[in-house]
């Protein structure tokens, strides 16, 4: 049961994979600039692909949300696989769980690196 389970999830991430938007580096940054209007993150993670990998956003709120909401636009890179071949950094996020927070690793697409952008807070402009 558990190895059809895993068939079934792989299955799925390769077709949104295959299905998804193609990013530019210009869309990667819009995304990660935006402020959200609502108070949710995204009912689907996977934003699309870029250099040919998924691409997806993490929303993780702790106990005051939205205020202390973190967002992270990320490669969803599997075990194993090299960070820097798909043009990526690995960079650590600190994460909000509950009332805790820790590190988390990501591996974050170079052009949201270089322009500071790898993790924000994406009500920084709403109110709560």
């Amino acid at each position: 049961m558990r190895n059809a389970l895993a068939l079934a999830a792989a299955a799925f991430a390769m077709a949104a994979s295959v299905s998804a938007e193609t990013l530019t580096a210009d869309q990667l940054v819009a995304r990660a600039t935006a402020v959200f209007a609502n108070k949710e993150g995204p009912k689907d993670p996977l934003l699309g692909t870029y250099n040919g990998a998924p691409v997806s956003v993490l929303v993780a709120c702790g106990d005051i949300c939205p205020a202390y909401t973190v967002r992270v636009i990320h490669y969803d890179v599997p075990a194993g696989k090299n960070c820097a071949a798909l043009g990526g950094s690995d960079m650590s996020v600190i994460v909000p769980y509950g009332i805790a927070a820790g590190p988390e690793s990501f591996c974050i697409p170079d052009p949201l690196v270089k322009k500071d952008l790898w993790s924000d807070h994406p009500y920084r402009n709403t109110t709560m």
